[in-house]
Formats: C-alpha cells, sequence, structure tokens
C-alpha cells in the first residue's frame, strides 16, 4: 500500500511540473486557467498526502 502511495504522489509530482511547463509555452489568455489547474493537483496530491499521513479513513 505504501509504494501505491508513493507512486500516487510521483505521478502527482509530475503532472504538476509538466504543467508548469506548458504553462511556460502558452499564450497569456490561457494562464489564468492553467494556473487554476495546477494549483488544483498540487493540493490534491497535498490533500492526499496529508490524508494518509494523518491516518484518514476518507
Amino acid at each position: 500500500m505504501r509504494n501505491l502511495n508513493q507512486a500516487v504522489l510521483i505521478i502527482l509530482l509530475i503532472l504538476a511540473i509538466g504543467t508548469g511547463i506548458w504553462l511556460n509555452k502558452t499564450a497569456w489568455r490561457n494562464r489564468r486557467l492553467i494556473w487554476q489547474m495546477q494549483a488544483a493537483v498540487v493540493a490534491g496530491g497535498v490533500g492526499f498526502v496529508a490524508g494518509r499521513v494523518t491516518g484518514g479513513k476518507g
């Protein structure tokens, strides 16, 4: 189970980095939406890890 948690965290980090690279190459008019998507990915990852660390049964 711990390997699964680490794999999910790594995937979320890769998605956040990939979104950041995409953001750097995107037109200005789309950046606000991409920032929101990137923030959602990072917040989801942090929430997932925090739930696992605190022993949440979500």
